[in-house]
């Protein structure tokens, strides 16, 4: 985890990810842009507040640890004990657990306390805190929002997307009138953009009414997506220049600017190291960090670590081996005179010689009855 803040030091700038409707690929956005953010060079903590635990899941965390979010919030522990490092420098992740799934009422007096997980979390020491919220307005949720500084909005452009996104922006001002007066909007962002034949008319009635708070970075339908969670990684380690990876930086990128143009202190971040450093780290990664596991199709290792000094050549301090890479070779074609399970060939081919025997004998009986016969009427 980081080092403790200064006592005098800012506290972090903390964005919920937040839609009131699921299946928005909201996960999948946090996720990503924590990658994102610490490629542009800022120091991450992702918090899991989904008691689904999707976001924990994505960083191969299974099961869900003991301790974690919740334990944070209520004070059974303390964030820099229970956050996880990542093979990503300076990205650590505070996953959800077992005791969030099962007490999430416990934490209703939470959401109605204004900055509790931002005073919870302001020793971590980092840029940027990114909250994964559950598709709810429930006790982890209202949580998120009476600390966070701006919320940003996933939506996917399908017909049912604008009633969803509508009720989201009625709870954001609600809370902001009510619990969090410092509560902005990081704006929204259009996901699994080009999915369906309705979609670009959804997102033009969405554009339309929403205006300048919709960013002009749309993530793209990718089958690398599923291709990345499969193998456990971020899409934007994954493939940085393909569809939706490229569209997370770029998505990441105008979260930044809109950060800055808000002008408050509660959303101010020191410079980024640019675009270009962004992407180039990203590629890193891809070539270096997980170059084993992208040449061993079917192989999937975790993209967390526990912190520990290394035992040996390709371990952790947890003893865990990291895969050797090796190149992959195709299994040799069978033999011709294998014979594959549940199909038999020869016996085939020996009822097929023993039909043909069959049905000679029985041409030859015919002849020779013919013949016998024709014998029979000459000797009369």
């Amino acid at each position: 985890m980081a080092k403790a803040a200064a006592p005098d030091a800012r506290p972090p700038v903390m964005v919920a990810v937040f839609n009131q409707k699921g299946g928005v690929a909201k996960t999948t956005t946090a996720c990503n842009l924590a990658v994102c953010l610490t490629a542009f060079g800022y120091t991450v903590l992702l918090v899991d507040l989904d008691t689904q635990g999707n976001a924990t899941g994505s960083f191969g965390v299974s099961p869900l640890p003991t301790s974690g979010a919740f334990e944070v919030i209520t004070g059974a522990a303390r964030v820099e004990d229970v956050a996880l490092d990542t093979v990503y420098p300076g990205l650590w992740l505070l996953p959800a657990t077992i005791s969030l799934r099962d007490n999430a009422r416990v934490l209703g007096h939470a959401g109605r306390r204004r900055g509790l997980l931002e005073t919870r979390l302001a020793a971590t020491g980092v840029d940027i805190v990114l909250v994964d919220c559950p598709p709810a307005l429930g006790p982890a949720t209202a949580t998120a929002l009476a600390s966070a500084s701006a919320v940003l909005m996933p939506v996917r452009p399908d017909p049912f997307a604008h009633e969803g996104l509508v009720n989201t922006w009625y709870e954001i001002k609600r809370i902001r009138e009510t619990v969090n007066p410092h509560l902005g909007v990081a704006g929204i962002i259009m996901t699994m953009a080009a999915s369906e034949p309705a979609g670009a008319d959804v997102a033009r009635v969405i554009r339309a009414e929403f205006g300048d708070q919709v960013y002009d970075a749309e993530i793209q339908t990718d089958p690398k997506v599923a291709e990345a969670a499969q193998m456990g990684l971020p899409v934007t380690v994954l493939d940085p220049d393909g569809l939706a990876g490229r569209s997370y930086v770029d998505a990441c990128e105008e979260l930044l600017t809109r950060l800055g143009r808000q002008r408050r202190p509660e959303t101010q971040l020191h410079l980024s190291l640019g675009m270009d450093f962004a992407l180039n780290r990203l590629r890193e990664w891809r070539s270096t960090t997980h170059a084993a596991l992208l040449r061993m199709p079917g192989r999937a290792v975790s993209w967390t670590h526990e912190s520990g000094e290394e035992d040996g050549e390709g371990e952790t301090g947890t003893g865990h081996k990291e895969p050797i890479a090796e190149p992959y070779a195709p299994p040799p074609p069978a033999h011709r005179d294998a014979t594959p399970s549940l199909i038999v060939e020869r016996p085939r081919a020996r009822f097929g010689l023993w039909a043909l025997l069959f049905l000679a004998g029985l041409a030859a009986g015919m002849t020779a009855e013919a013949l016998t016969g024709a014998l029979a009427k000459l000797l009369r």
